[in-house]
């Protein structure tokens, strides 16, 4: 079987430890590398920690067990619903980007990040796929925002003539795919809702989020390496699964396979704006 990872905040991992030390079947083992936290023997299993908030299981016991315990760790006893925004494609030439928003409630993101629910770069494409389908069945809302390659370039081209820049269309997007999560959820007056999304741009994403949310109500939290809150790597995930279905119908229509063609090959096709960021090739150009 393949090993079953999780990730937790890095500031988690001992906690983590004293929760699988506390566990009945488990036994430390000593650390075989600086970059392990610990490691316990479980049944016929083994599960490692390390120091970056990677945990690895070898086995379907010592899997059931590092899940069972890993819920533990998020789940408290407020009823806070986390919304979280991500994106994807904003670097690259080939695909649309999308941007994807996730509500969550204390259980599901405890129960999410116990089967995996990490940074979307951190995962294959058949994870991203089977954890999408994990958070569509394990969340409050989903909102998705994608912009096809044309849409991008002529979106972007009529920013930069009025003077704005790539960050003005992200938090725009976000905002956009925010709202759309906050509209779904049937949240009581008395719930604390947060809003999670990565650090960037960060007035402008302020104030695109203030005209369609009230933030004198919701909490809005700007931080570095956001995908450490499980909502922003549930939104990271769903924005990565639209592309990558996106990408996937694209080849299908065109007939032919984009994953792996290079930008020497894009130009020379002619259907290159129907799959591109035109703009984007042109500067790999220069």
């Amino acid at each position: 079987m393949d090993p079953i990872v999780i990730k937790v905040p890095s500031e988690q991992v001992d906690e983590l430890r004293v929760a699988l030390l506390d566990s009945e079947n488990t036994h430390p083992s000593r650390t075989t590398s600086e970059y392990e936290a610990f490691r316990f023997y479980c049944g016929e299993g083994l599960i490692i920690g390390y120091k970056s908030g990677k945990i690895v299981a070898n086995s379907s016991g010592a899997g059931g067990l590092l899940k069972r315990v890993a819920q533990t760790l998020e789940r408290t006893d407020d009823d806070t619903i986390t919304i979280g925004s991500d994106e994807t494609g904003k670097g690259e030439w080939l695909g649309p980007l999308t941007v994807a928003a996730v509500a969550l409630n204390e259980e599901q993101a405890a129960y999410l990040r116990s089967v995996g629910v990490m940074d979307s770069k951190d995962l294959s494409p058949r994870m991203i796929g089977e954890l999408a389908y994990e958070i569509e069945e394990h969340s409050l809302a989903i909102e998705s925002i994608l912009i096809s390659p044309s849409s991008f370039d002529n979106i972007l081209s009529e920013m930069h003539g009025e003077g704005k820049n790539l960050n003005d269309l992200l938090a725009w997007a976000h905002a956009k795919a925010i709202e759309g999560v906050f509209g779904k959820i049937n949240a009581s007056k008395q719930t604390d809702i947060r809003i999670v999304v990565d650090e960037f741009a960060e007035e402008k994403t302020r104030l695109k989020i203030g005209e369609k949310i009230d933030l004198e109500t919701v909490e809005l939290i700007q931080m570095h390496r956001a995908e450490s809150v499980t909502a922003v790597a549930a939104a990271s995930i769903m924005a990565r699964d639209r592309r990558d279905d996106w990408i996937d119908q694209a080849s299908a229509k065109l007939g032919f396979e984009l994953v792996g063609m290079t930008p020497a090959e894009a130009l020379q096709r002619k259907e290159l704006e129907d799959f591109a960021k035109v703009s984007y090739l042109r500067d790999k150009q220069n």
